[in-house]
């Protein structure tokens, strides 16, 4: 009896001891679980947001840095291609130029504007130069020096004897210079 007494307290208080730890794991350590894998599941899409936002940063700063590689072509275009309607003063300025170099030159053109591009219009231009082999090539080497683009396409050279015995050098100069629309 005594021996059955210890034992039915021994499995009443194993009874408690089990209901206490039962009680404990269903109302404390499995909410507490709950919340860490949500909390890790939350952990783990800000690491991968911020990860995105991080690859979005790195590649906006790269498109930010080419951005303004372009825009510096881009500028360097607006020195080359002249303003709308600015014939006149490629004229002027080829004619200045062949005074530079004692060059007498002569000028033709149809003034058609040939469409080449999305912004771009192209004129033919026929310049025929008389001087010196000497004069010609600085005015030429004075064309291409020029800010704006004057492509050459074709250059012919002739040589020309006067009645005194002494010579000129003819050149034909055909070439494209480029407009904004």
């Amino acid at each position: 009896m005594v021996l059955s007494y210890y034992k039915n307290r021994f499995y009443i208080n194993i009874g408690v001891i089990l209901l206490f730890f039962t009680f404990i794991t269903a109302f404390i350590i499995f909410p507490a679980l709950k919340e860490i894998s949500a909390v890790n599941q939350e952990i783990t899409n800000e690491r991968i947001k911020l990860e995105r936002k991080l690859a979005l940063g790195l590649n906006i700063k790269k498109v930010i840095k080419d951005l303004d590689n372009i825009e510096e072509t881009a500028k360097t275009l607006d020195d080359i291609f002249l303003e709308k309607n600015s014939e006149l003063n490629i004229i002027n300025n080829l004619e200045s130029l062949a005074n530079q170099h004692n060059t007498n030159i002569d000028i033709t053109s149809d003034f058609v504007k040939k469409d080449i591009g999305p912004n771009t219009n192209a004129m033919e231009l026929k310049i025929i130069a008389t001087g010196s082999y000497k004069q010609i090539l600085n005015f030429i080497s004075g064309i291409e020096n020029q800010k704006n683009y004057f492509n050459l396409q074709n250059i012919s050279f002739t040589k020309n004897k006067k009645s005194d015995g002494s010579s000129t050098v003819v050149a034909q100069l055909i070439g494209n210079v480029y407009f904004k629309k």
